[in-house]
C-alpha cells in the first residue's frame, strides 16, 4: 500500500499511476458477487434455502421453500434447474409442489445419480402430511416427473425430514427426521430416527429405521448425512446431548455429532460429541475431509455468534474442537450448513447474518473462507450482501464450481426480495 507521505510527494507520473492503480482495485472490489439468477415469486418460485447440487456439465439444480404455481400467493415450492447458456444461464421450474402428496416446502439438500435423477425430501405433505420421499426424473421426451418413494407417518418410522437424503454406490437412500422415532421422547413427538430407503422390484422402496435418538444422545436431527471410510456415516442433530445449558422445546441440549458403524448385525451409533454452548450450539451439518469432520454452529463459541468445528473420529469418540469462533455485528453470525473445501485445503461458508449493519441493523449475511496456517486458522469475509439486488440472508453450504468459483443461494434479496443464485469469483 502506498502511504499518505507518497502521495503528498509523488509526480505527476506517479500521480496518473496512482489513480489507475485506485480504479482497478475499486473495480475488482466491485465485481465482487455475480447474480446469475433473481426469483420472483409466484410461478418462478421464492425462499431458496436448498444447497445447490452440479451435475458433470457443470449444471445446477436447487429448490425453493415457497412460490410455485399451487398455493396461493405464498406457494409449496419449486425444483428448479440452472443451464449454462454460454456465458450466461437459463432457468427452468422442474416442479411445482401442491403440498399433498406429492409434498411441499423442499427445504433441505438433493441428490443426484448418475441417471440424471434427482432425490430430496419434502418437510410438509406427502400421504400423510408428514413429509416424504421423492424422486424426480428426466423423461425422454422433455419435462420431469415426480415420483414418492416414501410418505412418513411420524410414528416409529419418523416424521417431518429436513435433512434431505444420501446416496450410496448401491442405489440406497440415507436421510434423518426431526420428530417420529421413540414416541417417549422429546415431549412425546419423538426426537427423530435415521432411515435408510432400498430400492425393490416394481418400483417399491423400502424403509430401515437405522436409529432413533432417545434425547440424550442427540435430538432433532436436521442436516444431511455425510459418508466416511468403510461405509460409516456421520450426522448431527440440532438439539439433545448431554448439556444443560441449552433449553428448548420439545428437546432440551446444545446438539450432538454422532456416528453410525454398519456390521452384519446393523448400525451402531456413537455420540462423538455433545456441545455445551461454549463451543456452540445448533449444529449445522458436517464435511468429511482427508479423514476428518468439519462443522458449524449456528450460534454459541466464545464469541457467541457460531463456531466452526474440526473434529478427529476415534474408535471411542472424536478428538478436537473449535477451530474459529465468529462474533456479531460486522463480523459473519449466524453459520448456516456444512463447509465446503478447495484443493488447497482451504474452507468456505455462509453466515446468514452479520457482514454489515443493513438488514435492520442484523446484517445481511455473508460469505467466509477460513485458511489454515501453522496450526491456525485465519478468516476472511469474501463478501457481504447489503440485501438489495445481490440478495441477502444467504441459508446453504455454498459449492465450487467447475471453474473453480463459488455458487451459492440468497433466501431473500434479489430484484424481486424472493432471493437469488450467486457467483463469487475466488482470486486463488
Amino acid at each position: 500500500m502506498i502511504s499518505r507521505a507518497k502521495i503528498w510527494t509523488c509526480t505527476k507520473p506517479c500521480l496518473v499511476f496512482l489513480a489507475l492503480y485506485l480504479l482497478l482495485t475499486a473495480d475488482a472490489a466491485a465485481v465482487g458477487e455475480r447474480v446469475i439468477y433473481s426469483f420472483a415469486g409466484a410461478g418462478s418460485g421464492s425462499y431458496p434455502i436448498t444447497p445447490l447440487v452440479s451435475d458433470s456439465a457443470g449444471n445446477l439444480y436447487g429448490g425453493t421453500e415457497a412460490g410455485g404455481e399451487f398455493g396461493g400467493e405464498f406457494g409449496y415450492g419449486t425444483i428448479f434447474e440452472l443451464v449454462r447458456n454460454g456465458t450466461g444461464w437459463t432457468y427452468e421450474v422442474l416442479y411445482d409442489f401442491t403440498g399433498n402428496a406429492d409434498g411441499g416446502s423442499p427445504n433441505a439438500s438433493l441428490a443426484l445419480d448418475s441417471h440424471g435423477n434427482l432425490y430430496g425430501v419434502s418437510s410438509t405433505g406427502g400421504d400423510n402430511y408428514k413429509g416424504n420421499v421423492f424422486e424426480l426424473s428426466p423423461n425422454q421426451g422433455g419435462g420431469w416427473t415426480l415420483t414418492v418413494l416414501y410418505s412418513f407417518t411420524s410414528g416409529s418410522d419418523g416424521g417431518y425430514p429436513e435433512g434431505g437424503v444420501t446416496l450410496d454406490e448401491a442405489g440406497n437412500l440415507y436421510g434423518t427426521t426431526s420428530y417420529g422415532g421413540l414416541l417417549s421422547g422429546c415431549s412425546g413427538v419423538g426426537c427423530g430416527v435415521v432411515f435408510k430407503l432400498s430400492p425393490r422390484s416394481g418400483g417399491i422402496w423400502t424403509e430401515t429405521v437405522l436409529y432413533s435418538f432417545t434425547e440424550t444422545d442427540g435430538a432433532l436431527p436436521s442436516s444431511a448425512l455425510v459418508f466416511g471410510a468403510n461405509g460409516i456415516l456421520y450426522g448431527t442433530t440440532s438439539a439433545g446431548g448431554t448439556s444443560t445449558n441449552c433449553e428448548g422445546s420439545p428437546a432440551n441440549g446444545c446438539g450432538t455429532v454422532f456416528r453410525l458403524v454398519p456390521s452384519a448385525e446393523g448400525w451402531t451409533e456413537t455420540t462423538l460429541h455433545s456441545f455445551d454452548v461454549t463451543d456452540g450450539y445448533l449444529p449445522q451439518g458436517v464435511t468429511y475431509h482427508e479423514g476428518r469432520l468439519y462443522g458449524t454452529t449456528f450460534l454459541g463459541g466464545s464469541k457467541s455468534g457460531g463456531t466452526v468445528f474440526e473434529l478427529i473420529p476415534t474408535k471411542a469418540g472424536a478428538m478436537g474442537g473449535v477451530i474459529h469462533s465468529f462474533g456479531s455485528g460486522t463480523d459473519a453470525t449466524q453459520l448456516v450448513g456444512a463447509v465446503v473445501f478447495d484443493k488447497e485445503g482451504n474452507l468456505y461458508g455462509s453466515a446468514s447474518r452479520g457482514g454489515n449493519s443493513a438488514c435492520n441493523n442484523e446484517g445481511c449475511g455473508a460469505i467466509f473462507e477460513l485458511t489454515p496456517n501453522d496450526g491456525t486458522w485465519s478468516e476472511e469475509k469474501l463478501y457481504q450482501f447489503t440485501g438489495g439486488n445481490d440478495g441477502a440472508v444467504p441459508y446453504a453450504t455454498p459449492i465450487l464450481s467447475t471453474t473453480g468459483n463459488l455458487l451459492g443461494i440468497a433466501s431473500s434479496g434479489g430484484a424481486s426480495d424472493d432471493g437469488v443464485v450467486f457467483e463469487l469469483p475466488l482470486s486463488h
